[in-house]
């Protein structure tokens, strides 16, 4: 290529597209495809100019402003973006460059066919030619990927599952056995037992802003706590359906302003609602102390509404009333929406860098008929205080944990009682293999000091827990998580034998 054809292709053609020219090297990095995409998109967005002057970023001291001006008034082959600017510094790939000649070249031919041939000089007409054939293989390549992609794009509508959801999956599957000698003067049942779950999430999007989640559930998962006969042996993923699918999660997300909005009708969580970030600890993990503070996020949970609100950058606002399950949708005394269990719940989360979060929360839960942390059947209130925190020491260590302290107040007595909860979580994210994940935990669960010593359950000594696992991430969508947990003091009393559990857990995603 000569330098006058050099010349004209950095000083002329490439204006067509908005875009200069950058090095072969650094155009190879980029997507082709994407790129074409994006400049279908915004080409369609632009509108023809009549006139160089219409574009307010372009000035007459441009180094392609003649090349520029050229192209528009004789050629009117160049067209702005709506908000009257041109952004001629932007980069472009070759392909890019392909499709904006194609375009330049079509334009021609109108000029040609109109009858306006003399715009055209035989000069500028060879180089054209020259381009063109320059380019021949970047513009069949295109035409091919184009074609392919209108092809793929095709089938993809005609068998899609639907044009507003998407079906996601996951199936884990759990061996595992508990170890001990006796707990509340019942045998451990220490057989090795193995079973699965499955969650099928089925999330709808009707504005693209919004979603609409609801999850079918199906288990056959022995309880930990079942078999062992202490409640602070069950970990968060166990449940039994007798493999048949219910529905497990049901609630609907939208915007209003800078709000995200959650209502919902079946196990609708505070930590749904709530950032929860400060745990620091994978999501995946899900065990025991994997999860979130119990007084800070599971006194109440399953139908109501909330809202997340962003104020700036570091700080979150966030606030719910959530009902029970089966008494907020049922009428009758003690029951309904405000009348059967029910909290009050707010946080407030402060992210003041990429390293450190900080959550602390607030929670006035209702009892109305007892149980839970009661002896008898009367009612009481919890408030409940939290703070969550976590800190990445680098990629690979990160620290997390949490305190809950709160005041348990019978509405028929005048009694009381102290709860308070602890844990420290250490993890290790891509742990000799990236993708992989290694945890380890300690904590207290909810200790109960009844001060008044006749209403409320209380704990003679702590339940300690402390749990150690590794999960290896087979591929995208295999894991499988060896683990270990040790409870001291199940069932709070230090009378009962100590309780070793080892699972093996295998996990799908689709």
């Amino acid at each position: 290529m000569n330098n006058y054809l050099w010349r004209t292709t950095l000083g002329v053609v490439p204006v067509l597209l908005g875009m200069a020219a950058v090095p072969a090297a650094q155009a190879g990095e980029l997507d082709a495809i994407a790129n074409v995409q994006q400049y279908v998109r915004e080409g369609a967005a632009m509108g023809q100019v009549t006139s160089v002057s219409q574009l307010r970023d372009v000035r007459p001291t441009d180094w392609a402003f003649q090349a520029l001006q050229s192209l528009v008034e004789r050629y009117g082959c160049i067209a702005g973006y709506p908000d009257g600017t041109y952004r001629g510094n932007r980069a472009m790939t070759r392909y890019e460059f392909a499709a904006g000649l194609n375009a330049c070249l079509d334009r021609v031919n109108e000029l040609i066919a109109s009858a306006t041939a003399d715009l055209v000089t035989q000069e500028d007409l060879a180089v054209l030619q020259r381009l063109q054939e320059e380019f021949q293989a970047e513009l069949a390549t295109l035409r091919g990927r184009v074609d392919a992609l209108e092809a793929r794009t095709a089938e993809l509508e005609a068998n899609q599952f639907s044009t507003t959801t998407r079906l996601a999956g996951a199936v884990t599957f759990d061996l595992g056995s508990a170890f001990a000698g006796e707990v509340n003067g019942a045998d451990v049942e220490d057989e090795v037992t193995f079973g699965g779950d499955v969650t099928l999430t089925l999330d709808t999007s009707f504005t693209g802003r919004d979603l609409l989640t609801m999850d079918l559930y199906a288990a056959n998962i022995q309880g930990y706590g079942d078999r062992t006969g202490a409640a602070e042996t069950a970990v968060d993923y166990e449940g039994d359906t007798g493999n048949a699918f219910v529905l497990d999660n049901l609630w609907y997300n939208f915007p209003i302003g800078n709000a995200s909005v959650y209502v919902g009708t079946v196990d609708l969580e505070a930590d749904e609602i709530a950032p929860t970030s400060a745990n620091l600890m994978d999501d995946a993990i899900g065990d025991y102390f994997g999860g979130s503070n119990p007084l800070s996020y599971n006194l109440v949970s399953g139908i109501g509404a909330g809202f997340n609100y962003q104020l700036g950058d570091s700080l979150n606002v966030a606030g719910a009333y959530l009902g029970a399950d089966g008494e907020a949708n049922t009428a009758g005394d003690d029951l309904g929406l405000t009348g059967g269990d029910n909290t009050s719940f707010a946080q407030v989360t402060f992210t003041p860098g990429d390293k450190l979060v900080i959550a602390g929360t607030y929670n006035h839960a209702y009892y109305s008929q007892g149980g839970g942390i009661a002896d008898g059947s009367e009612s009481y209130t919890v408030d409940a205080f939290g703070v969550n925190a976590g800190y990445a020491l680098s990629s690979n260590f990160n620290v997390s944990g949490w305190a809950g302290w709160g005041v348990a107040d019978s509405k028929d007595s005048d009694a009381d009682a102290d709860l308070f909860n602890w844990a420290v979580q250490l993890g290790f994210p891509d742990l000799f293999r990236e993708g992989n994940f290694g945890g380890v935990s300690v904590g207290g669960f909810t200790s109960i000091t009844d001060e008044s010593g006749n209403a409320f359950t209380e704990t003679d000594d702590t339940p300690f827990l402390a749990q150690a696992f590794y999960r290896l991430q087979l591929s995208q969508n295999i894991s499988v998580q060896p683990g270990v947990f040790y409870i001291a003091n199940p069932g709070g009393d230090d009378d009962n034998d100590n309780v070793w559990i080892g699972s093996l857990r295998t996990s799908f995603s689709f």
